[in-house]
């Protein structure tokens, strides 16, 4: 007997395919919702902000880029190394933070913990969040933190930790 083509015995790969093309034809395509857009974009920018500071737990790195100490230690944040404030909010840039917060660990020495970015632009914002404004006492510009080395448990972008000391 005589074939004019291929058995069905010889191209199983090719009628599996063709299944599964018909099954998938009729399954409608899940979609991300603005907010899981936001969330997924928010938190590669914080990988990408984690990446870029990583170099900073070595506290040299960071005064050899030009951070200089600006505080003492601040309760419930800890030393601020600035290296300068954000004319306008176009000037800000996520990765590449004004300031860097440190943390005492019980041997004197230091730890990075957070970020801070710094402007002189009340309507600044920045990872979907708007700026703290100048408080007494506190700086003279707006400032937004970012927790990105240690956890904080009134939220990510909190000016306060109640986990850093500075005793």
């Amino acid at each position: 007997m005589a074939t004019t083509g291929p058995s069905l015995r010889t191209r199983p790969r090719t009628v599996a395919a063709l299944c599964a093309l018909v099954l998938a034809a009729g399954t409608p395509v899940a979609t991300a919702s603005p907010d899981d857009r936001k969330d997924a974009h928010d938190r590669a920018v914080l990988a990408q902000v984690r990446a870029s500071t990583a170099k900073y737990h070595d506290l040299d790195a960071a005064v050899s880029d030009g951070y200089r100490l600006s505080s003492p230690c601040v309760p419930h944040m800890g030393y601020h190394y600035q290296r300068g404030v954000a004319a306008t909010a176009g000037d800000l840039d996520a990765s590449s933070p004004e300031i860097l917060v440190y943390a005492p660990r019980a041997d004197g020495t230091l730890r990075l913990v957070a970020v801070e970015y710094a402007t002189w632009d009340a309507s600044a914002t920045l990872l979907g969040r708007g700026f703290d404004a100048p408080h007494s006492g506190g700086p003279p510009f707006h400032t937004l933190h970012a927790w990105v080395w240690q956890g904080n448990p009134d939220g990510m972008f909190e000016p306060v930790n109640p986990n850093v000391r500075c005793d």
